[in-house]
């Protein structure tokens, strides 16, 4: 009876490693994608060679980010415009008062779309350690896993020899 719960055990050991095997590859595969998804967003403006580059698993998700950034800045800049307008900024420049908006606009649309971006990738950075602690968290229980693995198989092993010595069936 005893050998047959060891094999037992050692078949739930077996279905137990293998699941958290399974659980490491997809955390690796979600992770690489995560720091696709960082590296296509890291650049000053995004391409769409950046697009593309972003993971099938994260290009919706991708899109949005991007999508909501953009509309964000535009609120932002046209908040300043407003503003600057109303205060009689850009009457000072005359004729190049049309430029001088339009380089307004664009340095406050770049403005909030660097600060955007920071929040972006605090947010993406924080999931990424905590994928990382997960992942180790799980490496180390697979290690404890297959120590316990091997031991039971030492034991399922010595039971088989001391059955073989019991019943006289050595060659």
């Amino acid at each position: 009876m005893g050998m047959l719960l060891m094999m037992f055990r050692k078949m739930h050991l077996i279905q137990k490693k293998n699941n958290i095997e399974f659980q490491l590859t997809d955390l690796n595969q979600k992770l690489m994608d995560y720091q696709s998804l960082s590296a296509a967003l890291a650049n000053d403006s995004t391409s769409i060679t950046d697009l593309a580059s972003i993971p099938p698993s994260l290009f919706g998700s991708g899109l949005n980010t991007l999508m909501m950034a953009h509309y964000a800045s535009d609120q932002y800049a046209q908040q300043a415009m407003g503003y600057m307008n109303s205060n009689s900024i850009f009457t000072q420049f005359g004729d190049n008062a049309p430029y001088m908006q339009r380089l307004a606009y664009m340095k406050a649309y770049e403005k909030a779309q660097e600060q955007y971006k920071k929040r972006i990738m605090a947010q993406l950075n924080e999931k990424e350690k905590q994928m990382e602690l997960k992942k180790t968290k799980l490496e180390a229980l697979l290690a404890q896993i297959e120590e316990e693995e091997k031991a039971t198989t030492q034991r399922v092993q010595s039971g088989i020899q001391s059955q073989v010595s019991h019943y006289g069936l050595q060659a």
